[in-house]
């Protein structure tokens, strides 16, 4: 099961970023509760809220993958005492003492790709009907006009990212837009 705990926000003015939080996915299989991105700090009653609606607290998480390790993708990470933690060894704050690499995450349900360009360790994780992709794909904007985010680190990987994402053909829960529904 897939839940869309928050749907993110990503606020500009005169062109610059104003405010971020991320998207916060929570994924149910057989062998784990994992969250994907737990956004900015000042939505963890937002998160434990959600959560109980659907009876879980965060106790119950066992695993959290970040997406890349972006501040508004990571801040409530500690939220999760009980989880282990995986992201990209390409992503430039990686401290193994903290973060397990991603390809040692096992679960025949979840399949987690590498999508770079926004950072050079951006990851994805797909979950039946499902990718859910970071800043891959910050907006549905990026996806409908098939445009890179605007920050990147390499604008041509960006676009190739997006690219794979969009031929999976699958729902793509975005960075900070919710989710975009492919049907």
């Amino acid at each position: 099961m897939l839940h869309l705990i928050y749907e993110g926000e990503l606020l500009r003015k005169d062109g610059f970023i104003v405010k971020a939080a991320s998207s916060v996915t929570l994924i149910t299989t057989e062998k784990h509760n994992i969250i994907v991105d737990t956004s900015t700090n000042n939505k963890e009653n937002i998160i434990k809220s959600k959560l109980k609606e659907l009876n879980f607290e965060p106790k119950d998480i066992d695993v959290v993958i970040n997406t890349h390790l972006h501040y508004d993708h990571i801040e409530n990470n500690e939220l999760f005492e009980n989880a282990t933690w995986f992201a990209s060894t390409k992503e430039p704050n990686f401290d193994s003492t903290e973060f397990k690499d991603y390809r040692f995450f096992k679960d025949d349900e979840i399949e987690i790709i590498e999508t770079p360009g926004h950072t050079y360790g951006s990851i994805s994780v797909i979950y039946k009907d499902y990718v859910v992709v970071g800043d891959a794909a910050p907006l549905k904007e990026n996806i409908i006009k098939k445009i890179p985010p605007r920050l990147h680190v390499d604008r041509e990987l960006a676009m190739k990212s997006l690219e794979k994402i969009i031929s999976l053909n699958k729902n793509i829960v975005t960075g900070h837009d919710g989710i975009y529904y492919i049907k």
